[in-house]
C-alpha cells in the first residue's frame, strides 16, 4: 500500500490548478471525485479584486465532469 501524504504543498496545489486550467489565485477550494472536479472560485470585480459578501469572499462553484475515455500520456 502506498503512503498517504499528511499534507499538500502550495506548489502541488498550484500545479493541480494549472493542470485543470484554473488560475490558482482564484481557487478557494478544489475537490476531486469520481464524477469529476468541483472548484470554488473567488468572484472578482472588474478591477480583479475579490468581492466580499459580509465578512467572507464571494465564491462561485464550478463542476468539471470526468471524461468517459481513458487517456495515457
Amino acid at each position: 500500500m502506498t503512503t498517504i501524504p499528511t499534507e499538500v504543498t502550495l506548489d502541488q496545489r498550484r500545479a493541480a490548478c494549472r493542470a485543470l486550467g484554473l488560475p490558482p489565485a482564484m481557487v478557494a477550494d478544489l475537490r476531486l471525485a469520481r464524477e469529476g472536479v468541483r472548484a470554488s472560485l473567488y468572484v472578482l470585480d472588474r478591477e480583479g479584486r475579490r468581492i466580499a459578501h459580509g465578512e467572507q469572499p464571494l465564491t462561485a462553484e464550478v463542476h468539471i465532469p470526468a471524461a468517459e475515455e481513458v487517456t495515457t500520456p
